[in-house]
C-alpha cells in the first residue's frame, strides 16, 4: 500500500498540471478583442473544403448534400455589431441578395441576422451563430446557418482582390464582384 501512496501523488500532480494546461489552451483559444473595428472592408467566403450543405425535403423526408457558396461584405461596424451586403447560391438555385446584420462578443461568438426581401413586402430570416477562430494567423468565422429546409457550417475565410478565390469563387467559378453585382448596398446605420 505504501509504493501506491507515491504513485496516487505523482497521478494526481499530473492530473492538475494536464488541467491547468488545458485551462490554459482554452483561454489562449478565446479571443479577449474589445474592438472588431477590423473587420470594417472584410469580405467572407466559404472555402472549397466546406462547400457542401444539406438539404431537407419535408414531404419526402430526404437529406441531400448540396452546395452552398455565401459571400458577405462587412461595410461598417459600432459597438460589436458589423453589417453590410450579402449573397448566397445554394446548388443551382439563383443567387440570393440579403442583408447581414451581425453581433461579435469581446470572446469572438457571433450572431448573424440575414434578411432578404421575398417580394409583396415580406421578408426571410436566416439565422447563424459562429465563433471568430484563429487559423493559420488568420482570422475565420466558424459559422453554423440554417433555414427551414438547409443546414451548413463553415470556417468562412476572407477573400481579397488579387487572391484566387477573389477572380474565381470556390463552387461557383464567378468573381466576387460578378457574384454580388446584383445586391444591394446593404444596411446602413441611423445617422
Amino acid at each position: 500500500m505504501r509504493r501506491f501512496v507515491p504513485l496516487l501523488g505523482i497521478i494526481a500532480i499530473a492530473a492538475i498540471l494536464l488541467a491547468a494546461t488545458g485551462a490554459v489552451v482554452a483561454k489562449r483559444a478565446r479571443p479577449n478583442v474589445t474592438d472588431w473595428s477590423t473587420l470594417v472592408g472584410t469580405t467572407w467566403i466559404v472555402p472549397k473544403t466546406n462547400l457542401p450543405a444539406v438539404s431537407f425535403d419535408p414531404e419526402t423526408q430526404i437529406i441531400t448534400k448540396t452546395r452552398d457558396q455565401t459571400v458577405y461584405q462587412i461595410t461598417g461596424y459600432r459597438d460589436g455589431y458589423f453589417w453590410g451586403p450579402t449573397a448566397a447560391k445554394i446548388g443551382n438555385g439563383p443567387i440570393a441578395c440579403k442583408s447581414l446584420v451581425g453581433s461579435v462578443t469581446p470572446q469572438g461568438e457571433v450572431l448573424l441576422m440575414f434578411t432578404q426581401q421575398i417580394g409583396n413586402g415580406r421578408t426571410l430570416l436566416n439565422q447563424g451563430f459562429g465563433q471568430m477562430i484563429r487559423k493559420n494567423g488568420e482570422w475565420t468565422m466558424q459559422n453554423q446557418t440554417g433555414t427551414d429546409s438547409m443546414a451548413h457550417w463553415a470556417y468562412m475565410v476572407q477573400s481579397k482582390p488579387g487572391d484566387a478565390t477573389w477572380e474565381s469563387l470556390p463552387g461557383i467559378g464567378m468573381s466576387v464582384e460578378e457574384f454580388m453585382s446584383d445586391c444591394p448596398a446593404g444596411p446602413q446605420p441611423a445617422k
